[in-house]
């Protein structure tokens, strides 16, 4: 659905493949992350961390089946991110991701 919006994707299967293929980039700069709170190896708020040590403008979007409340406690108050609570629409989905994509 990102593609055929077209936005460009990179695609990982753990949040450590993600930091590595993130690093890997020389260019552009990636603008958006999409992840869930909880994924294997590192989850969605510590990648998020890493990455603004580099690309201190990238927009974060996080999702999770866990209440707002419970992932806010998480990410505590300096914590700036996006989040879509799961099940979401595809429309929800694409309403972040166009709003993120303009503040980049």
């Amino acid at each position: 659905m990102l593609c055929r919006e077209g936005y460009a994707v990179l695609i990982a299967g753990n949040g450590l493949e993600a930091l590595e293929v993130a690093e890997a980039q020389s260019t552009p700069r990636i603008d958006i992350l999409l992840s869930d709170v909880s994924r294997p190896y590192m989850g969605g708020i510590q990648l998020a961390e890493k990455l603004r040590v580099s690309n201190s403008g990238i927009q974060v979007l996080l999702t999770s089946g866990l209440p707002y409340k419970e992932v806010a406690d998480r990410c505590g108050p300096e914590f700036k991110a996006e989040f879509l609570a799961k099940p979401f629409s595809v429309s929800n989905l694409a309403g972040k991701i166009n709003m993120l994509a303009q503040a980049a």
